[in-house]
């Protein structure tokens, strides 16, 4: 596992995530995962509780990478914006910053999302 496998994983996660593939999108986590989205949300745990929160956030949004993934060690972090809704003068946007954390193996060990809806903005901006 190395830094080129963390960068495919942010590659492939809102490409995913996009097309609404839940069980691709849950194949990255390890058994163990724990995601909190956003922080001070409700700590979900095992891929249960990750395929739960997926199922739940998925659907009619679109999430696109907006800057370089961070890499130290087995830890990464990247910008995203999520866009909800149809295109069109109603979409909205929304800015993430998104951390995660590797185990050896290559899975997403710790996904954390740094969002707040009072930044949800107009995505025509």
């Amino acid at each position: 596992m190395d830094a080129d496998h963390i960068r495919q994983v942010y590659e492939r996660y809102p490409e995913l995530f996009s097309k609404g593939d839940t069980d691709a999108v849950v194949e990255l986590y390890a058994d163990d995962a724990t995601i909190e989205d956003p922080i001070g949300s409700e700590l979900r745990v095992g891929k249960e509780g990750v395929r739960a929160f997926y199922e739940s956030t998925m659907g009619g949004a679109v999430m696109k990478r907006t800057g370089a993934v961070r890499i130290a060690g087995l830890e990464a972090a990247c910008p995203f914006v999520c866009l909800i809704g149809p295109e069109g003068p109603d979409q909205k946007a929304l800015d993430i910053i998104s951390t995660m954390v590797f185990d050896e193996s290559g899975k997403i060990k710790q996904m954390r999302a740094y969002w707040s809806f009072d930044a949800m903005r107009s995505a025509n901006e």
